[in-house]
């Protein structure tokens, strides 16, 4: 009984992470240059695998060596997450201005960019207190690896799904005119910039 609440938990606590702040405006910005369901769904799938695979990765490290989680490396990593987000918000104000509704543009670096950013937002933040905290409790190892898999399941499951809704949401708003698609954009550029340099600031002045 103690093993299913744990792992029904990994995968509730997944699905709810997925929806903090910082990950939604990250893929808002990703989707918006491309506001399609198959378009949302890609984003969010590998935004999903690069964060699973970055807190799956480090509670195995965890599991095995008996080290807990340093509260130093979160902040060095959240700093970094501020910077991808700042980075992520001035990349879509710049290519913006590109949008087509129907004909959209998707570079190398887009596609694997939300990889990346899905594996910086892994090891930082309230990963560790949802995720990789947790699992040093579990004194048996099978547990805790499935319980960092289905944390990983419920994560990539809850953004795939926020990432759908803001593709209809965009699309529907964007229409055929590029104007408002090109404002949608913008919108969730200056988004993600405002929430990467609260991530930044949160570090630097110890908040």
């Amino acid at each position: 009984m103690t093993g299913l609440l744990a792992l029904g938990t990994a995968l509730v606590l997944g699905f709810l992470h997925a929806l903090e702040v910082d990950h939604m405006v990250a893929v808002t910005a990703f989707v918006s240059r491309r506001p399609t369901v198959p378009a949302a769904l890609a984003f969010s799938l590998r935004w999903g695998l690069g964060h699973s695979l970055a807190v799956f990765a480090a509670g195995a490290i965890l599991l095995a060596t008996g080290l807990s989680w340093s509260p130093s490396l979160s902040g060095v990593l959240e700093a970094a997450v501020g910077v991808a987000l700042v980075s992520v918000g001035i990349w879509s104000l710049r290519t913006a201005r590109n949008l087509h509704p129907h004909h959209p543009v998707e570079h190398r670096a887009h596609r694997h960019g939300i990889a990346s950013v899905g594996l910086l937002h892994g090891l930082a933040g309230t990963s560790a207190v949802v995720a990789l905290i947790p699992v040093t409790l579990l004194h048996n190892t099978a547990l805790g690896l499935a319980y960092l898999a289905l944390f990983g399941v419920g994560v990539t499951a809850g953004m795939i799904g926020f990432a759908v809704v803001a593709a209809l949401a965009m699309g529907r708003a964007s229409g055929d005119s590029v104007v408002w698609g090109r404002g949608v954009a913008s919108c969730a550029g200056i988004g993600s910039i405002g929430v990467g340099l609260w991530w930044i600031g949160r570090v630097a002045f110890g908040g």
